[in-house]
């Protein structure tokens, strides 16, 4: 009993160690090869369980993660070699017509699509640019110039072309969420221990 609790304690730990290894994705945002070889894991950890040994099963997953990382690193040197493993954007909404053919190649309903623009918060086709499938699923997107949102640089532009006479005061600088992430502190405050 104490055997089967400590080696899937190892597993455990060593498949979070080794999938950390393979990068940070959500399974929504992965890529074939990088599903195919999380399940293959999956399974070849699982297979202790089957009586294949302890070595063999970490030994097997982490040649997996290593093919994982080869891959990573190959498309990132050369686009031929992403193209194919990791497939390509393909567009399926031009100048705010559907692109049929490419909905057929990639087996996406119309209803499917339209899903995805609601989820983005689209309500018509006629406010969409370039709509595309990207290699990981989702639904990438560029709206029309009529139906961009307005930036408050655009607005500034226009409040001075028009109205020279506005003073437009500077926004005061906040504290920004990401400075833990980059490391400085934001704007000398600090984050309450029990929060961090």
């Amino acid at each position: 009993m104490g055997t089967i609790v400590w080696n899937s304690f190892l597993l455990a730990c060593v498949g979070t160690i080794l999938v950390r290894l393979a990068g940070r994705k959500s399974v929504s945002q992965m890529t074939t090869p990088q599903i195919a070889i999380l399940l293959t894991i999956g399974s070849v950890l699982g297979s202790e369980v089957g009586g294949k040994g302890m070595w063999y099963s970490i030994i097997a997953a982490a040649v997996f993660i290593g093919f994982l990382v080869a891959t990573e690193w190959i498309t990132l040197k050369w686009n031929k070699a992403e193209n194919l493993l990791k497939g390509k954007s393909v567009p399926v909404i031009s100048e705010g017509k559907l692109l049929y053919d490419n909905l057929k190649m990639l087996r996406i309903s119309v209803d499917d699509l339209e899903k995805r623009l609601r989820l983005v918060g689209i309500s018509t086709l006629a406010d969409i640019k370039t709509g595309t499938i990207e290699s990981n699923g989702e639904f990438g997107y560029e709206l029309m110039d009529h139906a961009k949102p307005v930036t408050r640089g655009d607005l500034e532009k226009l409040l001075k072309t028009n109205f020279p006479q506005v003073n437009i005061p500077v926004a005061p600088v906040q504290p920004n969420i990401f400075t833990e992430v980059v490391g400085s502190s934001a704007a000398g405050e600090k984050t309450p221990e029990h929060l961090q």
